[in-house]
């Protein structure tokens, strides 16, 4: 991988996810209805304008995801660079990290993993800031009454969490009228 970090779109059942990996692992994914140029931008802040599209650097990352959505992968051999998060939020994420394949949590319940029971809401504004999605499995938190809810909001975003959490067998355990 010539460049700090290399970029490529990946296709997948939810549409095409725009990924970018450094030396220490995948630093960001874009789910379909993001805003890819605006993660662009931050990486070209974060990394000194050392960004560039790498099919070959993005493959391996590529062909985990493609596992996954089969439903052929349960944990990602891929690292987390975690350059684009930091303080709590970086704390969050990294508990999220630890919620296994099919597992859901309530935001509450992540919130006291991180060592602050009432911080359900910051929780949930640290996820929104989550640049790797699916890999560090923000579509696993659901509302305390196991609704889905957060996702970045709106009814497409809802979709593509219960499309995640079905992939994974997890939707089965939600309750009903939540979709």
């Amino acid at each position: 991988m010539a460049a700090a970090v290399a970029w490529a779109t990946v296709s997948s059942p939810l549409g095409d996810l725009g990924c970018a990996v450094t030396a220490a692992g995948v630093v960001a994914l874009d789910l379909p209805g993001e805003d890819a140029p605006a993660t662009r931008r931050r990486l070209l802040r974060a990394f000194d304008g050392d960004v560039a599209e790498d099919e070959a650097a993005v493959a391996p990352l590529a062909a985990e995801l493609q596992a996954y959505f089969a439903g052929r992968l349960e944990a990602f051999a891929t690292p987390v660079d975690w350059t684009l998060s930091t303080g709590f939020d970086r704390d969050v994420l990294q508990a999220l990290a630890a919620v296994p394949y099919g597992v859901t949590i309530s935001y509450g319940e992540l919130a006291a993993r991180v060592g602050d029971r009432g911080a359900a809401r910051a929780v949930g504004r640290s996820l929104a800031t989550n640049p790797v999605p699916i890999v560090v499995p923000c579509h696993r938190v659901i509302g305390a009454d196991r609704s889905l809810t957060g996702f970045g909001g709106g009814v497409a975003r809802i979709e593509q969490k219960a499309s995640l959490l079905a992939v994974e067998g997890a939707i089965l355990s939600l309750a009903p009228n939540t979709l």
